[in-house]
């Protein structure tokens, strides 16, 4: 079984970050940490795929919810830094 790798609240929202402006065609630096997903027009589906790839990147698998649960860059990384 693959071991999860531990991360910083720091790390998680730059990779969130980084992923929300590929997948939007924006500037990371436009990305605020505090805004909803919704408000960047992420659809569930794109939420879904965000989601996909973070639990590769993290080594673990999460409840789709989740990023419903936790609607923003710096609250879902907040989440992820308690999981871990």
């Amino acid at each position: 079984m693959a071991q999860s790798i531990t991360f910083t609240q720091d790390e998680i929202q730059a990779w969130l970050i980084d992923q929300l402006a590929e997948r939007l065609e924006m500037e990371p630096a436009d990305i605020d940490i505090n805004e909803p997903f919704d408000n960047y027009e992420l659809d569930s589906s794109q939420a879904l795929i965000l989601l996909g790839r973070l639990e590769k990147w993290l080594g673990r698998e999460f409840n789709p919810v989740l990023i419903f649960n936790y609607p923003s860059v710096e609250q879902l990384a907040q989440r992820l830094v308690q999981d871990s």
